[in-house]
């Protein structure tokens, strides 16, 4: 065979238009991430108000009336996670709600006895009042992620945490 041949030979394999191999470096372009566990807060879910007291005004007359709600009953509400997770992940969990979701947010919160919202009823009907701390809630996955940058068996969770004490007020 000849050397042209010999060539085009090669060339057809595809062994003439490989790049060559470093051996110090053999994936110089490969893709790198520091190894460890990670945390990621996809969904933004519904806020809930963890209750701490209700009660409720009916008016049965055919003109509006004025209510005052004072509670009764307090209580805290914690941040929480749906899994169990080691102290440092429950706390990059709880630092992630409150960077990317809403910067309020607290470890703990207190619903005190004695707070008071009022304004007026309609006519022939129940209005009814919730007192106690809103929580921002969440859904997210933590997982191990490798030197090449690819993700270990994702573990799914949901978490909350307290972000203010408020009354909801409804018919």
């Amino acid at each position: 065979m000849t050397v042209g041949g010999l060539a085009a030979m090669m060339l057809s394999m595809g062994t003439a238009s490989a790049a060559p191999v470093d051996p110090i470096d053999p994936q110089p372009e490969a893709e790198y991430c520091q190894p460890g566990n990670r945390v990621a807060i996809p969904t933004n879910t519904a806020n809930t108000l963890d209750v701490k007291y209700r009660t409720s005004v009916t008016n049965g007359t055919s003109s509006t009336q004025n209510f005052k709600f004072t509670s009764k009953k307090g209580g805290t509400t914690t941040f929480g996670v749906s899994i169990t997770v080691s102290a440092e992940l429950k706390a990059g969990i709880f630092s992630k709600i409150g960077a990317e979701v809403n910067g309020s947010v607290e470890k703990s919160m207190t619903a005190e006895i004695g707070e008071e919202v009022s304004g007026t009823v309609k006519p022939h009907s129940t209005l009814k009042g919730d007192f106690g701390n809103w929580r921002e809630n969440v859904s997210g996955w933590t997982a191990y992620q490798y030197s090449n940058c690819s993700y270990g068996t994702k573990t799914y969770f949901n978490a909350w945490a307290p972000y203010r004490t408020n009354w909801k007020v409804y018919y």
